[in-house]
C-alpha cells in the first residue's frame, strides 16, 4: 500500500518477531516474503527510518515503465515495421497510395477507359518491353560467354611432348640432347600448373554463368506473361472485363492505405509512448535521486533510528562473538534500496563469508533485538520468538547470548526461544551463568499429556 502507518504495521513485524527455522536464511528476505521487492522492501525501509514512501513510488514508476514497455512492444507488432520507421514518411505514402486510388476510381465513375488504357500502353512500351529486350540481350551475351568457356576448357591441353620429339630426332639422325628435354620438360611443367590455375578459374566462371542463365529464365518468363496480359487488356473490346481489372486494383489500393492507415496509428501511439516513458524514467531519475539523499542523512545524522538499530546490532553480535557487525543499506543503480547486514573487521571488510547458518542465524536474532529495543517507548511488539537459538554455536557463544537475553529481557522485552537440552551450554541452574528453572515457561516432552504444548490428548 502507498499509504503506509506512521508506525509499523503489526502484520508486517511479526515475521520478524517470530523466527522458526527457515526464517534465518535471509536477515530481510523473509520466507512470506517471496514475491517481488516492493513487497517488503518499503516496509523495511521504514522500519529502519526512511522515507518509505520514497521507495514506493520508485516501484509505482517501475510498473509504469514495464507497462509502456508492453504497449510498445504490442504497437511494433501490430505496425510491422521496423523500430525507427518514421511517421511522416508513412504519410507521404498514403498520399502517393490516395492520388492513384482517386484516379482509379474517377475513371470508374466516369466509365472512361481511356486513362487507364493510356498508362497501360506506357507501361508495356516504356517498362516490359524494355525489360524484355535487357533480359534476352543478357541471356544471349551469358550463352556466347559460355560458349567461349566451354571451348577454352576443351583446347586446354599441352600438345608438345619431349619423348615423341627425341623420337622423332632419332629417326631423322639428329641427336637431341638430354638439357634440352630437360628444359622442354620443366616448360611444360610450368605451363602445366599456369593452365591448372587457369582452369579453375574458368570452371567458376562457367558455373556463375550458368546459374545467371537459369536465374534469368523464369524472369523472363514471368515479364512475357506480364506482356501478354497487358496485350489483352489493351486489344480487349469487352468494356465489362476492363471495368473489373480497374475495379480490382481500385479494391487493392484501398486495402493498401488501410493497412498503412493502421501501421500509421500504431507508430504514432509508439511515439506518445515513448514520450510518456521518457517522462517516467525522468521522475524515476528524480526518485533515485531523493532516495540517495534520504540514505546520506540517515547515515550521518546521529541518535536517529537508523543508528540507533545498527549501534544495537552490532553491540549484540560483538557481545556474543566478540566480533563487530554491520548493517548497512545503499543504494542500487535502478534506485532502489539493498540491505545488508554482516560480520566484519576493524577496517569494515567482511568476514562472515562462508561462514555459514549458525552466523546467520546469530545476525537474524541480533537485528530483531536490536529493531525491539529502538521501539521500545512505542506502539510495537515487546516479544520476540526465535526456535533453536542454541543449535551449533561453541559453549562460550551460548553463554554470552543467554546474558544477552536476559539484558533485554530486563529492558522490558520478552525474548522467547526454544531449545533442545543438548544444545544449552551447561545444565538448567547449574551455575549462575546457565537457564534458570524459573526462566523456563514450558517444557515439552514425550511422556504423557504434559509434555504437550496445549496439554491435548494424543489422536
Amino acid at each position: 500500500s502507498r499509504h503506509l502507518h506512521a508506525q509499523p504495521r503489526m502484520a508486517d513485524i511479526m515475521g520478524y518477531v517470530l523466527r522458526e527455522q527457515d526464517d534465518y536464511s535471509d536477515v530481510f528476505h523473509l520466507r512470506k516474503f517471496r514475491g517481488k521487492h516492493r513487497e517488503w522492501k518499503p516496509f523495511l525501509a521504514h522500519l529502519l527510518g526512511f522515507n518509505a514512501e520514497l521507495t514506493v513510488e520508485l516501484y509505482d514508476q517501475v510498473d509504469e515503465e514495464e507497462k509502456l514497455d508492453q504497449a510498445i512492444y504490442h504497437h511494433q507488432r501490430e505496425a510491422g515495421t521496423a523500430d525507427n520507421a518514421d511517421v511522416g514518411k508513412l504519410d507521404g505514402i498514403i498520399a502517393i497510395r490516395t492520388r492513384e486510388l482517386d484516379q482509379f476510381q474517377s475513371t470508374l465513375d466516369t466509365f472512361d477507359f481511356s486513362r487507364a488504357d493510356a498508362e497501360a500502353t506506357e507501361d508495356l512500351v516504356e517498362d516490359i518491353e524494355e525489360k524484355i529486350a535487357a533480359g534476352n540481350e543478357e541471356a544471349y551475351r551469358l550463352s556466347q560467354l559460355l560458349n567461349r568457356l566451354n571451348d577454352s576448357l576443351n583446347e586446354d591441353a599441352i600438345l608438345f611432348s619431349p619423348s615423341q620429339t627425341e623420337k622423332l630426332f632419332a629417326e631423322a639422325g639428329v641427336a637431341f640432347p638430354d638439357q634440352l628435354k630437360k628444359d622442354f620438360e620443366q616448360l611444360i611443367e610450368f605451363n602445366r600448373a599456369i593452365s591448372q590455375e587457369r582452369r579453375d578459374y574458368l570452371l567458376e566462371q562457367r558455373t556463375e554463368t550458368e546459374e545467371r542463365l537459369q536465374a534469368l529464365t523464369p524472369e523472363l518468363e514471368s515479364l512475357q506473361r506480364e506482356r501478354a496480359r497487358l496485350f489483352e487488356f489493351l486489344d480487349g473490346s469487352d468494356t465489362i472485363e476492363k471495368y473489373k481489372e480497374v475495379s480490382n486494383q481500385v479494391i487493392s489500393i484501398r486495402a493498401d492505405i488501410a493497412s498503412l492507415d493502421r501501421q500509421r496509428e500504431a507508430l504514432s501511439q509508439i511515439v506518445h509512448l515513448r514520450q510518456e516513458k521518457r517522462q517516467v524514467q525522468e521522475r524515476r531519475n528524480h526518485l533515485q535521486t531523493a532516495i540517495e539523499q534520504d540514505v546520506l542523512v540517515q547515515s550521518e545524522t546521529a541518535g536517529n533510528r537508523y543508528r540507533e538499530i545498527q549501534q544495537y546490532f552490532d553491540e549484540i553480535v560483538h557481545d556474543v562473538l566478540d566480533e563487530h557487525a554491520l548493517l548497512s543499506v545503499t543504494v542500487a543503480s535502478t534506485g532502489s534500496l539493498e540491505f545488508s547486514a554482516e560480520i566484519v573487521d576493524s577496517t569494515g571488510s567482511e568476514t562472515s563469508a562462508g561462514r555459514g547458518f549458525t552466523f546467520k542465524k546469530l545476525l537474524c536474532i541480533a537485528f530483531d533485538l536490536a529493531v525491539l529495543r529502538t521501539y521500545l517507548g512505542q506502539q510495537f511488539p515487546r516479544f520476540s520468538f526465535h526456535d533453536g537459538v542454541f543449535e551449533s554455536l561453541e559453549p562460550r557463544a551460548k553463554r554470552r547470548l543467554i546474558s544477552v537475553l536476559r539484558q533485554y529481557a530486563d529492558l522490558g522485552l520478552q525474548p522467547v526461544i526454544t531449545t533442545l537440552d543438548s544444545d544449552l551450554p551447561e545444565a538448567i541452574s547449574s551455575s549462575p551463568d546457565a537457564i534458570e528453572t524459573s526462566e523456563v515457561v514450558c517444557t515439552l516432552h514425550d511422556d504423557g499429556a504434559e509434555g504437550r504444548l496445549f496439554r491435548t490428548k494424543s489422536f
